[in-house]
């Protein structure tokens, strides 16, 4: 299916354990790389915030995407709690695959994934002790490392050989940015992603002023933000999500023809979806009043996408319908302050030394998405 994607248990089950017994105060660990220093260490996170992280990144994916893939295998970490989680697999949202059916496949690219993860020294002898544990007792340990490398390379392993997007778990994620994973696999929807997200940094950037030392500021993924708003309380937000994403069904059906034009690669296909990034990205600009041929546009995955405002009236209208005004207005959608403070009041920590962790995690750290 091509509007499918992996998406990770592991993010599953903080959403489940989110909405189940809402705010957790304790930290996280993720890991840091000092390449220099050929070593790593733990860095603290709020863990409230890579749950909420992965939150928007699955509503996201549940609004764009046909279908989300998990390991049936391990599904037992969120399906035991009662959330409305469940409901998306009954309604064939999030669909259980036997990929481990699959296990002489996985295991070169896992292990050659691993190869890649393993940055410093130190990361290659914890792995190395926690896989001589597990074969010795079926224990590890550093259990945060096993779940974050070695768990992490089997996932990439198992988008690698489906050729499927895959949405990682937030701790996952940084440590492949670390080590400059991309798997190479066209998805149509990650670039949609990208360049929206490039799109609205670029507005924040440039709205700041000279006081951006103290400006808050904030660029979290709209769609979560459509869902928030709507919401009255947490237990809405995955019906609301659902809701949404029928609203946005003419939008997955544009990404499922540019993802077939560019698994095909069919070059003049391909070409009319650019062609509609380029002329969102010319009316954001018109909108900013930026009229400078190099001023900065979309990145949609292959280059910069440059076009020059010389006055398109008929553009403009056109950016007034269909995909084209969908675009613009998740780019437009704001910053999101109001909206995380509203939803850390769904889970009654609005005003709480919780919501200052979250209001500076989140204005400190964009967070892209892999």
């Amino acid at each position: 299916m091509g509007g499918s994607l992996i998406a990770d248990n592991w993010s599953l089950q903080n959403i489940a354990e989110l909405f189940a017994t809402g705010v957790d105060d304790s930290s996280a660990a993720a890991i840091s790389v000092n390449k220099s220093a050929d070593a790593h260490v733990y860095e603290p996170l709020p863990r409230a915030a890579i749950s909420f992280e992965a939150l928007f990144d699955f509503i996201t994916d549940i609004i764009l995407r046909d279908q989300l893939l998990v390991d049936q295998r391990f599904t037992s970490t969120w399906t035991g709690l009662d959330t409305d989680l469940r409901k998306l697999a009954d309604a064939n949202v999030i669909r259980p695959l036997e990929f481990l059916a699959q296990a002489d496949k996985l295991a070169g690219p896992r292990n050659e994934f691993v190869e890649r993860l393993c940055l410093t020294e130190s990361l290659r002898a914890a792995h190395q002790k926690n896989s001589e544990e597990w074969a010795r007792a079926r224990q590890t340990p550093d259990h945060t490392l096993s779940a974050t490398l070695w768990g992490g390379a089997g996932m990439l392993a198992r988008a690698f050989i489906s050729e499927k997007g895959y949405t990682p778990h937030p701790l996952r994620r940084r440590l492949f940015q670390q080590a400059g994973i991309v798997l190479p696999h066209e998805d149509a929807a990650a670039r949609l992603v990208g360049a929206i997200q490039e799109k609205r940094a670029s507005i924040s950037r440039s709205t700041l002023g000279g006081d951006a030392l103290y400006a808050l500021r904030l660029n979290l993924p709209p769609l979560p933000l459509i869902v928030i708003r709507e919401a009255s309380s947490a237990s809405q937000l995955l019906t609301v999500a659902l809701q949404v994403r029928s609203e946005y069904q003419g939008l997955r059906d544009w990404l499922r023809e540019y993802q077939q034009a560019l698994v095909n690669s069919d070059s003049s296909r391909w070409a009319q979806f650019e062609k509609t990034l380029r002329s969102i990205s010319t009316y954001i600009e018109s909108l900013r009043g930026i009229v400078d041929s190099n001023a900065p546009t979309f990145t949609a995955g292959v280059g910069v996408l440059k076009v020059a405002l010389k006055g398109h009236p008929v553009e403009a209208m056109k950016n007034q319908f269909g995909v084209r005004a969908t675009v613009n207005r998740l780019i437009l959608s704001g910053s999101g302050l109001d909206e995380l403070k509203r939803l850390l009041g769904f889970f009654g920590h609005r005003h709480s030394g919780v919501a200052v962790k979250l209001i500076d995690h989140f204005r400190t750290k964009e967070q892209p998405r892999a």
